[in-house]
């Protein structure tokens, strides 16, 4: 066995190191939370050192000789370890909130006046370790009036079923999310955030809140849906509403409730960026049945072109998805329309 201050063969200490990468990475990012970058960096420098360690310093002959050898096992364990990420993140994601952050009813003073309202008390981080803190409430009346406002909904005939629908919801129910406006606002005063961080920060903490399945029929049992389906409701009975019109939970009965699926967080995104003058879109796919967030903003990644601006793509429904990346399964960008633009 070769000692670590000995050479040793090329070939096998880039096939360990490759190894040891991909999996730290994987692993430091999902349990310990660390941003995608930081924890690609630090799974570097660790599975350099143990490569070291156990096996010792290849040849410099070795390293060029296997310099094909480790582009291929780059590409290889970029595109497996992104699946498997992807399907790691979908498994981790909690389905059920902490005690603390379940939404209570309490009171606010407004002009006097003792005011109900639903609140919940946020704690999340962004994609880049960034940590805030925030009340997010709706009055109780303005739940009430808003409540049932979709089962009177009549859809256009203008051909964009979805876009009017989604427009319909933002004009309806974006007067009545003055409160969480508010808090949005003061984290952006006191952390003295630039638009890209602004625009992290708000997807992030609706990215955190657990998903829930909102059907227009009613819910069944766990046995009966697909397994990706089966495998949440197994775990959380209670993450799936019925019987709601369109299948979609308006802006302030999801604050409410905090139960939401894909466009029910797009469309609340779409309203609170439209308010602080962001250029955001909603695509949906027929082809993916899902809905995401697009924004234009200098940022790389995964985007779709619309009459001459290019919109970002943002996954909303799971945690530590960035600006510009999409689960491998459903990131075909020509699969992706966009149904209604904010400018």
């Amino acid at each position: 066995m070769n000692s670590p201050k000995q050479k040793s063969n090329g070939c096998l200490w880039i096939f360990l190191f490759g190894i040891l990468s991909l999996f730290g990475w994987i692993f430091i990012e999902i349990v310990f939370k660390i941003p995608s970058r930081a924890s690609g960096i630090l799974a570097l420098v660790l599975a350099g050192f143990l490569t070291y360690k156990w096996i010792g310093r290849p040849t410099i002959k070795g390293i060029l000789v296997n310099l094909i050898i480790l582009s291929l096992l780059v590409f290889g364990f970029k595109f497996l370890g992104g699946v498997f990420l992807d399907t790691l993140k979908m498994d981790f994601e909690e389905t059920n909130f902490k005690k603390e952050e379940g939404v209570v009813l309490s009171s606010i003073v407004e002009d006097l006046d003792t005011v109900t309202v639903y609140s919940s008390h946020r704690i999340w981080r962004d994609n880049y370790g960034n940590d805030y803190v925030g009340d997010f409430m709706v009055r109780e009346s303005d739940f009430n009036y808003l409540r049932n406002h979709l089962q009177t909904y009549k859809p256009k005939a203008s051909g964009n079923f979805w876009g009017d629908l989604y427009e319909y919801i933002d004009q309806k129910d974006g007067p009545y999310l003055d409160l969480v406006i508010n808090t949005f606002q003061q984290i952006h005063t006191d952390r003295r955030l630039n638009q890209m961080e602004f625009a992290e920060m708000v997807v992030s903490c609706i990215q955190d809140i657990p998903y829930s399945f909102i059907f227009q029929d009613e819910c069944l049992e766990a046995n009966l849906y697909e397994h990706s389906i089966r495998r949440i409701l197994e775990d959380c009975p209670e993450c799936c509403m019925g019987n709601v019109p369109f299948g979609i939970q308006n802006p302030v009965a999801f604050l409410q409730n905090l139960k939401g699926d894909c466009d029910t967080r797009t469309v609340l995104i779409y309203s609170i960026l439209k308010h602080f003058d962001y250029d955001v879109a909603i695509l949906n796919s027929s082809h993916y049945r899902h809905s995401i967030l697009g924004i234009n903003l200098p940022a790389t990644g995964l985007n779709k072109v619309y009459r001459g601006k290019k919109y970002v793509v943002w996954e909303t429904t799971a945690k530590y998805y960035e600006a510009g990346t999409l689960p491998s399964n459903f990131n075909d960008i020509s699969y992706w329309d966009v149904v209604l633009t904010s400018k």
